[in-house]
């Protein structure tokens, strides 16, 4: 009982230190790490079970769909980030009437958009011949059309209640988003058991249950959370403001073109695996990706509160805080690079652990897999920086260049290597950045952002 009574005096010590936005800060990521720690192993062990349940060409085709949330997710043409930053300093500077304006004019745009996502997708759904998109033959097609409905109609509804997400995240309270996340994560993994045991084999039940548990549960904080602490500034068509949707648009349309770049660039991999070396092919790759993705989840977990954070502080001129955290991150960089070195030793015998026989996974995967993790965090340090204090024009010109070059690359290198050509040419589109984003934040700093770097 001492010890665990010391262990908790000395972990308060350490999430009550420094100035009140750091201390928030810590006490979110710690949260988040819970979270999504206990998430992570819940998906490592489900991913098994439900590759057991679905088999390889199935399990393909789930992982396939699963990357249409992204190209999907673009169409709310970057309101969600923009209302990040703009509903970030309306709260620092405590305007709660401009604070409600923003959240109720971005709740209106995003429905309006989702309601014609769906009423144009729709239709579409049941005139492709998705067979021959997956690149399968011996599937039902009528399996693939329910399941892409279902996906796509949950989809829909989910695209308007995670806007309550962006505003946890304003507010510095990424944490409660990724309850969200982790109640989603916990509920599924019991369904999949339930599946195994008292059903057949089936897509449409994987893509249903997967869609409806994080709308149910978005009702639910939306309906507790607009009623209580954020009621002050819970959506309302009174207060949807055309004026103020203009700014939001203009920082919005240019996070939607960087995310439309990163979607083509991160998740089009699956697709064009599919398509060049068939579904199969998918599971080798996502078990890799999932592997090393411990430590890109975790270094994120980290990084999602600064980008508010260095909102508030730059808004308030509190550059000294913003250099200080900088200096952190970067020293946790290296220690995600040791932590990389030793997956990548140890990933042969994870791999066999974990999988068994089902998926065989070369070492050049593990290793270009390893340098992507390495590149995306020391980039992102400087990126949510950027991010956060919205001069993005350079990011969204490196994006474009990359987004139209990785394609074309990862099918020409795929069909050169395998599934290991398609990570080489990611890692290839992504050094730029490694170079280019530092200097931006060492400019922006120094107040010397002149042209494109201020942007």
């Amino acid at each position: 009982m001492r010890i665990i009574s010391k262990l908790k005096k000395t972990i308060s010590k350490l999430l009550n230190k420094g100035d009140s936005r750091f201390v928030l800060l810590k006490k979110n990521v710690a949260v988040s790490f819970v979270f999504k720690g206990i998430g992570l192993l819940i998906g490592y062990v489900r991913f098994p079970l439900t590759l057991s349940y679905l088999g390889n060409a199935w399990y393909g085709v789930w992982l396939t769909i699963g990357s249409f949330t992204g190209w999907l997710s673009f169409f709310n043409i970057g309101l969600g980030n923009g209302l990040r930053n703009k509903l970030a300093e309306s709260l620092a500077k405590k305007n709660i009437e401009e604070s409600k304006k923003y959240v109720s004019s971005t709740y209106f745009v995003i429905s309006l958009i989702s309601l014609g996502i769906y009423l144009i997708i729709v239709p579409i759904i049941f005139w492709v011949d998705w067979n021959s998109v997956f690149n399968v033959k011996d599937i039902s097609p009528s399996i693939l059309k329910v399941s892409l409905f279902s996906f796509v109609t949950f989809f829909c509804v989910k695209f308007i209640l995670r806007l309550l997400r962006t505003v946890f995240e304003a507010d510095q309270k990424p944490a409660f988003s990724d309850l969200v996340d982790f109640l989603s994560s916990v509920l599924f993994f019991i369904a999949i058991i339930l599946l195994i045991n008292y059903a057949e084999s089936s897509l449409v039940y994987v893509v249903t249950i997967h869609g409806a548990l994080p709308v149910v549960l978005l009702i639910g904080f939306s309906l507790y959370y607009y009623n209580n602490s954020y009621k002050s500034i819970r959506p309302s068509l009174k207060f949807v403001d055309r004026k103020l949707l203009k700014g939001l648009a203009n920082l919005g349309v240019k996070f939607f073109i960087i995310q439309t770049s990163v979607l083509i660039l991160f998740s089009t991999d699956n697709i064009i695996i599919t398509r060049v070396l068939g579904p199969e092919q998918v599971v080798g790759y996502a078990a890799a990706r999932k592997f090393f993705g411990i430590v890109d989840m975790g270094f994120s977990i980290v990084l999602v509160p600064f980008w508010s954070a260095f909102t508030d502080a730059y808004t308030k001129g509190e550059i000294n805080w913003v250099n200080q955290s900088i200096k952190r991150l970067i020293k946790l960089v290296s220690l995600v690079a040791a932590g990389l070195v030793v997956m990548f030793i140890a990933s042969p015998w994870v791999y066999k652990v974990w999988l068994g026989d089902k998926v065989e996974i070369s070492w050049q995967l593990s290793l270009f897999m390893a340098v992507f993790v390495l590149i995306r965090a020391w980039s992102n340090v400087f990126i949510y920086f950027i991010n956060g204090v919205g001069k993005v024009k350079l990011q969204l010109l490196i994006s474009i260049i990359i987004s139209i070059v990785n394609v074309p690359l990862s099918i020409m290198l795929a069909k050169e290597f395998g599934v290991v050509g398609v990570i080489i040419a990611t890692v290839a589109c992504l050094i730029i950045g490694v170079f280019v984003y530092p200097i931006q934040y060492y400019k922006i700093i120094r107040k010397k952002d002149n042209g494109i770097w201020g942007q």
